[in-house]
């Protein structure tokens, strides 16, 4: 008999704590546990040049249909093709689950009574432990996927959320499904201010890479032609060549007879190879203002220096033949005057001769009187009238 008074008293005791456990409001099962939170806060703090969120990609049952693995491709083929293109990329892959019980009407116990503990036994639910491991479960099933799409795993960055962000309401079985996602986005940086063929111009503006160093070019990094003659500067030698004018490979203006007068000045465009040239283009021509003593044909000293620069001229200039013409004035008789005139040309011939010239390239001839350049009147005059004169040809 006492034994059945005591089996009596623990039943009622057990039935008193069962309805003491019982209450109207609803608790969730969190207890001390938390959704994985990633160290870095690179997409905390980081500048993008874009942000690309995809549709989540839901789960039913642990379970993928195609469509979805068809999206997780198409996600794969994004990723890829901002690799292809050089940017820096981070791949977010977050999994998600409905909160922390399966049935949507029923009052989930966090009490630590004993009463609340035997309950919960009998209750269908998860704690938020379980929704944890589901939801890195999803996170790790796309993470693969992209790892077998050739996608490099150092760009996913995996977390797991469980239940603590639901995507839909919690009061149909079928919208807490909604909630068992994966969020894939793709943070695309800021392409960073590098100037990689220091031009000036940032990479990211840059429209020409590899433009040689030092050279001038536009505000998208391009070479400038600044005479516009089809030559960019960095290659163009000649950099204010007219407009119009034909030039060379290295932007100069075109030296048909390499004259080094360029053919739109060049007044004489088909000077012999290796003639010496005025400003103009033409062969240059040489007076000798040799002296001589009246009735002879002497040279006086002080016209030793002008023959001397003569030769000279002519060893550079070897393509050039000479004509020495010998001049007088008008005293005496004209006969006289014009064989003097001979031997004063003979005479400056033989002194280019000593001077190392080939004789071959000098001819000479006398002009007597006959072309006075000042009035035979006056000293000075006739002075200048006994002279030589040189004519270049080649």
């Amino acid at each position: 008999m006492k034994m059945v008074v005591i089996k009596f008293f623990i039943l009622l005791f057990g039935i008193s704590l069962l309805q003491a456990g019982t209450y109207d409001d609803y608790y969730t099962v969190l207890k001390d546990k938390h959704p994985k939170k990633s160290n870095d806060n690179t997409l905390m703090m980081g500048t993008f040049a874009e942000i690309i969120r995809f549709d989540p990609i839901h789960f039913d049952d642990d379970q993928l249909d195609e469509g979805e693995y068809k999206n997780i491709n198409e996600i794969a083929d994004r990723i890829e093709s901002f690799v292809e293109a050089e940017r820096k990329i981070l791949v977010s892959i977050i999994g998600y689950t409905n909160e922390a019980t399966d049935d949507p009407n029923e009052k989930a116990i966090d009490s630590q009574t004993y009463a609340n503990a035997i309950q919960n036994i009998f209750r269908d639910h998860e704690d938020t432990n379980s929704t944890l491991k589901r939801s890195k479960r999803y996170a790790q099933i796309v993470r693969d996927i992209l790892v077998d799409e050739q996608i490099d795993e150092s760009l996913l960055k995996v977390e797991y959320r469980g239940g603590m962000d639901l995507a839909y309401t919690d009061e149909s079985e079928e919208s807490r499904d909604l909630s068992n996602r994966v969020a894939v986005t793709i943070y695309v940086y800021e392409v960073e201010d590098i100037d990689s063929d220091k031009d000036g111009v940032f990479d990211k503006y840059d429209r020409c890479d590899g433009t040689p160093r030092n050279s001038k070019v536009d505000k998208l990094g391009c070479p400038i032609d600044s005479d516009r003659d089809g030559v960019l500067d960095y290659k163009d030698e000649c950099t204010n060549t007219p407009k119009g004018i034909e030039v060379n490979y290295v932007g100069c203006p075109i030296d048909t007879d390499n004259d080094g007068v360029a053919d739109y000045k060049d007044a004489c465009p088909d000077t012999a190879q290796g003639v010496t040239v005025d400003p103009n283009g033409c062969p240059i021509k040489q007076t000798l203002a040799l002296h001589f003593k009246p009735n002879s044909d002497k040279i006086l000293a002080e016209s030793e220096p002008i023959i001397e620069n003569f030769a000279n001229f002519l060893k550079k200039n070897k393509a050039y033949k000479v004509e020495i013409i010998g001049h007088t004035d008008s005293v005496g008789k004209a006969a006289i005057n014009m064989k003097l005139s001979e031997q004063r040309a003979a005479m400056a011939k033989k002194a280019l001769v000593a001077k190392g010239i080939d004789p071959s390239r000098i001819t000479t001839r006398g002009r007597g009187e006959l072309d006075p350049i000042a009035s035979n009147r006056t000293k000075k005059g006739r002075k200048a009238n006994r002279r030589i004169e040189i004519k270049l040809s080649f």
